[in-house]
Order: C-alpha cells, then sequence, then structure tokens
C-alpha cells in the first residue's frame, strides 16, 4: 500500500444511498470540534469515513497549536524576530487548517469520500 500525498478516493467503497443520506451531517465532521456528529446520527460508513477524517484534522489543529505554542517560548527571548517568526507559523497553521477544513467539506458536500490532503492518510482511528 503507497501514501498518496493528495489522498485516495473512497467514494466507490460507499453505498450511494448511504451518501446521499448521511451528506449534510458528514460536512459538519470537518468542523474540528464536530468530527463526532456523524457517529451520533446513525451507523453510516459513509458518516464515520467523515467523522474520521474530521478527528484526523482536529489532531492537526492540536500539534500545530501546541508547536507553535513552543516555538513562541523558545523564541520568545529574541524580540522582534521571535514575535514575527511565531506570527508566521500562526497564520500558516490558520491557512492550512482552513484549507483542509473547506477542502473536506467540499468533497463530502459533492457527495465524494477522499482523504484530506498529506494528513488525511496519516492514520484511522474510527473504523
Amino acid at each position: 500500500m503507497s501514501y498518496n500525498v493528495m489522498g485516495n478516493d473512497h467514494t466507490n467503497e460507499f453505498d450511494t444511498q448511504d451518501i446521499a443520506e448521511n451528506k449534510v451531517i458528514s460536512v459538519l465532521a470537518y468542523i474540528p470540534i464536530l468530527f463526532w456528529l456523524p457517529l451520533v446520527a446513525g451507523n453510516s460508513k459513509f458518516g464515520r469515513f467523515h467523522a474520521n477524517q474530521g478527528l484526523i484534522l482536529l489532531l492537526y489543529c492540536v500539534v500545530f497549536g501546541i508547536v507553535n505554542a513552543i516555538i513562541g517560548v523558545v523564541l520568545g527571548w529574541i524580540p522582534i524576530v521571535g514575535a514575527i517568526i511565531t506570527g508566521l507559523l500562526g497564520i500558516v497553521a490558520w491557512i492550512s487548517e482552513l484549507a483542509l477544513m473547506i477542502y473536506g467539506m467540499v468533497c463530502t458536500g459533492t457527495g465524494n469520500a477522499k482523504e484530506l490532503p498529506v494528513i488525511g492518510g496519516l492514520l484511522t482511528i474510527i473504523k
């Protein structure tokens, strides 16, 4: 099994009726705090797939936030440069999180089951 940076497409693994019935609730899974919604909404394989992708996105947000905080503490002793680097990293983190969230929502809204680019295929927590 090879790793695809752009994420694999798993749409053909799901029933078209399952996709149609759970598309809207699965879109909400990409709002990081709401990844669990498709899990409680029903027993849908399509919903579980997107809940897993939403959980991966939440973990990405948390890890990137912690890394940015650590870098901010380490570089905090440099008066101006440390603040600039930490601020730029924060902006990069926010833009990448927003881009991944929008990508996941658009793919789900169109009825596709694509992994998030770069991070989506790294692990499967919810099966």
